[in-house]
């Protein structure tokens, strides 16, 4: 690798990295040839040729390409372990285990000198292959980081489990017990797991009712907990607790699938996972936890080991692509989504995930084709919501006023409110200029939900928009300042509530820190060039109605948009100010100074 760490650092990197997007390997290979007067080319020329390809594809996030031409370039300079950690990390982000698990082979030689994830990937394979012994060989094997020793750690659990029993694997697990919230969620989640494959019910109940009662809430270890309460005839116990997993984190398919059972009457089993099923959960437990806290798609490398040992592991698959869409890479997240098969109980999420990345590629019909499909075959609620929510961006409010009313009349039936559609279908009919039948669901949300911030923005901002109610209307909003100061969007209704009520001054203090908040939002900036304009800076109102131009307004805001911008507005704004009285400036909700970030928190 010294020749590569000399060569990058070189003027003729850019000239070599523009040639790889432009020419193939062979191509490349001829050229270089030509080169070296027709003697054959240096092994490390070919070496580097292919890095700089792998390298180029890593950085424009293609990580097949990236595996392609890492282990070409390790081909050539087979001595070079970091080519072979290289396309190991590749392999597993493009969800080629097996790929990742030949490379990896190819060095176990030096596996002591190789990356921790190049032995954890020779673990699950191990694992995968029942050679336990082995597999404990690599996990003990060098040093690991921290998250990558919690994994290390609960695959050594669950092998001592398979050798030494539950008493000994506990031992093992409870070293891992620290500072980090998350990690300890985790290993006892694995703590309790270990206890129910054993047998040990009793201990596993009290091990997830702790982990209940500590947080955060983990669906699988609800799950189990709820199917050891049924099972010991504590039904109203069960219910209680998947109701408040429903309430505090939303809906989740295997949750709502034994609620249901329990609503049923039916027998509830309690599943004893396998050592594999083990290992997969020890890999795929700490891999959502990073996928929450960073929302990259590195959690995909843990993902694609988590179903290499257990491929039944739909859920995976649903975080996997959430992870894969956010980072663009949508292609694969749609591809990772078609292999969770109809009878999984995924299968509706999936369809769901699957109409979303094709709406944000703007694949519009194609959305709604997939979405429709699958809401035709399940008539599943969540799916519902989902297309509740795609017909909204796609501006179909009677559409999906007509969705939301269904789930509703759903939710209802079953004994349960959620406030989420509640507001979902009153933001509907206010678009559609239903509002009478908007407010009583906004206030059917907000009852739902007092402090919530969302509706008392939403209900606020409507109230004093219409001149109806302005103390109340300015209140909710206040109130929502106050429990979210640093949203863009909330700010932005207390600035319109100030220029709806003439206070042009106060207005633009707080829409242009809405701007500086969330400054890719057509109707902020919009609003900051109206408010701009009645305080007399004209030139600052064109730039930011431009500005939400360019920002993908709805259409009908494009059409003011350009009004604006050729005939300014009214010399007299119309306002507000005689029908409330306006509170005293030091009342104003606290605001965060703008120096303290952005972005809301």
């Amino acid at each position: 690798m010294k020749a590569f760490a000399f060569l990058l650092g070189t003027t003729l990197l850019p000239s070599l990295l523009a040639g790889c997007t432009a020419t193939s390997v062979q191509d490349r290979g001829h050229i270089a040839t030509l080169m070296y007067g027709g003697s054959a080319r240096p092994a490390e020329a070919d070496s580097y040729s292919a890095f700089l390809v792998a390298r180029y594809a890593a950085l424009t996030n293609d990580p097949r390409r990236a595996l392609e031409g890492y282990e070409a370039a390790f081909d050539a300079a087979p001595g070079e372990t970091e080519l072979a950690e290289r396309a190991v990390f590749a392999a597993l982000m493009a969800g080629r285990f097996e790929d990742a698990a030949r490379v990896a082979g190819e060095v176990e030689g030096a596996v002591t000198q190789t990356s921790s994830l190049v032995r954890l990937t020779l673990a699950v394979d191990a694992i995968r292959d029942r050679n336990y012994s082995r597999a404990e060989d690599y996990l003990h094997a060098g040093s690991y980081g921290h998250f990558n020793h919690t994994m290390a750690a609960n695959l050594m659990a669950w092998l001592t489990l398979e050798r030494s029993g539950p008493e000994a694997a506990k031992e093992q697990l409870l070293t891992l017990l620290g500072d980090d919230p998350i990690i300890d969620s985790v290993t006892l989640y694995m703590l309790g797991t270990i206890h129910l494959a054993a047998g040990e019910d009793a201990e596993a109940l009290a091990v997830f009712e702790m982990l209940w009662e500590r947080g955060p809430r983990l669906a699988q270890a609800t799950e189990a907990q709820a199917r050891l309460l049924a099972q010991r005839g504590r039904t109203l116990e069960a219910m209680t607790i998947l109701s408040a997993f429903r309430r505090e984190v939303g809906p989740n398919p295997s949750i709502d699938r034994l609620k249901a059972e329990l609503d049923a009457g039916e027998q509830i089993t309690v599943h004893r996972p396998s050592l594999r099923e083990g290992a997969a959960l020890a890999i795929y437990a700490p891999a959502a936890a990073l996928s929450a806290r960073t929302g990259s798609d590195l959690s995909g490398v843990y993902f694609s080991m988590a179903l290499a040992l257990d491929p039944d592991m739909d859920v995976a698959r649903t975080l996997w692509a959430d992870a894969l869409d956010t980072s663009g890479r949508r292609g694969d997240a749609i591809a990772v989504l078609s292999e969770v098969p109809e009878q999984s109980e995924f299968y509706a999420t999936a369809r769901g995930q699957i109409a979303w990345a094709l709406r944000r590629q703007g694949y519009n019909d194609e959305a709604l084709e997939v979405a429709n499909d699958a809401l035709a075959s399940t008539q599943d609620r969540d799916l519902m919501v989902q297309i509740g929510d795609l017909l909204t961006t796609l501006d179909r409010d009677n559409d999906a006023e007509e969705v939301f009313s269904r789930v509703i009349h759903m939710d209802i039936e079953s004994g349960s409110m959620d406030w989420r559609i509640w507001l979902a279908r009153g933001a509907a009919r206010e678009r559609l200029g239903r509002w009478p039948e908007a407010e009583a669901d906004l206030r059917q949300a907000l009852a739902l939900s007092p402090d919530n911030a969302e509706i008392l923005n939403h209900l606020g901002y409507n109230l004093v928009d219409r001149g109806q109610s302005l103390e109340e209307g300015m209140r909710l909003i206040s109130r929502a300042v106050d429990l979210e100061p640093r949203s863009g969007l909330i700010l932005d209704s207390l600035g319109w509530a100030y220029f709806k009520l003439g206070d042009y001054d106060r207005a633009v203090v707080h829409l242009e820190r809405a701007v500086e908040l969330t400054p890719g939002d057509p109707v902020i900036n919009e609003h900051l060039g109206d408010a701009y304009w009645y305080t007399g800076r004209r030139l600052e109102a064109r730039f930011q109605w431009r500005r939400a131009l360019t920002l993908n307004p709805r259409p009908s805001d494009v059409t003011a948009l350009h009004a604006k911008l050729q005939t300014g507005l009214p010399v007299e704004h119309k306002s507000l100010m005689s029908v409330v009285e306006l509170p005293a400036e030091d009342s104003s909700p606290n605001l965060p100074d703008a120096h303290e970030g952005h972005g809301p928190s």
